[in-house]
């Protein structure tokens, strides 16, 4: 099992669009690339999901987290709405990227630009388990306002671990 992505980070986007991965998170990144190791550049390889417009966030994910992911969607059955819409989310709605020696990501102009990033601007790295979320801080994800409703759904004082259980019967 891969390690998990934990915490949330502050980094800053300078003149060329490069953000430095804290050294926590690209220790991640890092294991998850099976290729790293034997990488003679020193380069990790991951993936960004940038999703559809109305996406305010980024999704980084390790090779080993992506290559799970595209086998789950290989077995659904071919041609399924729901095969072909995870195919044009987690496949053609994504890029490959890479963290260079320092330690630093740089994101294609286009993402910079859809997400509001420029020179000196801040962004949220923020752990989901197996993936990274990246958003400005300004400019909450919209998936974390659903989340919230929902959780304000079952009350005050609600403990999500409470959901732990359902792993266990599934």
């Amino acid at each position: 099992m891969a390690r998990k992505f934990r915490g949330t980070e502050t980094v800053k986007v300078d003149s060329k669009g490069r953000m430095s991965i804290p050294a926590r998170l690209r220790r991640v990144f890092d294991a998850g690339d099976p290729g790293f190791a034997s990488a003679a550049n020193g380069r990790t390889q991951l993936v960004a999901v940038y999703g559809p417009d109305w996406w305010n966030w980024l999704e980084l994910y390790s090779i080993e987290a992506i290559e799970e992911i595209d086998e789950q969607i290989d077995r659904l059955t071919r041609g399924s709405q729901e095969r072909r819409w995870l195919e044009l989310l987690m496949n053609g709605q994504s890029t490959d990227l890479e963290i260079d020696r320092e330690g630093r990501l740089v994101l294609p102009a286009k993402l910079r630009e859809k997400l509001g990033f420029s020179e000196g601007s801040e962004t949220i790295f923020e752990s989901r388990g197996d993936y990274v979320q990246v958003y400005a801080p300004d400019s909450r994800p919209k998936d974390v306002e659903a989340l919230e409703e929902f959780t304000a759904q079952h009350g005050a004082g609600f403990d999500p671990r409470a959901f732990l259980h359902q792993s266990e019967q599934g």
